[in-house]
């Protein structure tokens, strides 16, 4: 199938859930997609091909957002690197952006699940990651994220 933007897609894969959005690069490595929350933009989610089963073209959603004027976004690259996960990674700890990046159901992975903040240090196997609690407070401590448990990140 070929998918050329601006056709919004779903993105099916190995862990639950879907990703909606414009296909924006895709390699042996890693898949970008411009998502959509609802009816507006949400972002940008890069995950590992690995985790990819099937795009779907998504006729509906791709007129509904064409007609709500967002079909322009589909265009718009991202301000990161988009060749690997590590680069990504890499662009963001450069830019000091806070980021979201989700370990879904990996066996490699210490910690499980959904973690928010920033990158402090890019290392060999893993990333330093410092978080905030829900009143807005910078924990002071990093901790590893390996970077083979990551599945998704924004």
């Amino acid at each position: 199938m070929t998918l050329i933007s601006p056709h919004i897609i779903d993105v099916k894969r190995k862990m639950e859930g879907q990703i909606r959005g414009y296909l924006l690069s895709r390699n042996s490595q890693l898949i970008f997609v411009r998502n959509f929350d609802g009816f507006s933009p949400a972002g940008y989610v890069a995950m590992p091909s690995s985790t990819v089963t099937d795009f779907v073209i998504n006729e509906p959603w791709t007129k509904m957002i064409a007609a709500e004027s967002h079909a322009s976004i589909a265009q718009t690259a991202p301000w990161f690197a988009t060749d690997s996960l590590r680069s990504a990674l890499a662009s963001i700890y450069e830019k000091n952006a806070n980021i979201k990046i989700e370990c879904e159901k990996c066996a490699d992975s210490e910690e499980f699940g959904f973690h928010i903040g920033r990158i402090v240090a890019m290392g060999g196997s893993s990333l330093g990651f410092v978080f905030f609690d829900s009143a807005g407070r910078w924990f002071d401590s990093p901790y590893a994220i390996p970077y083979n448990s990551i599945t998704r990140d924004y």
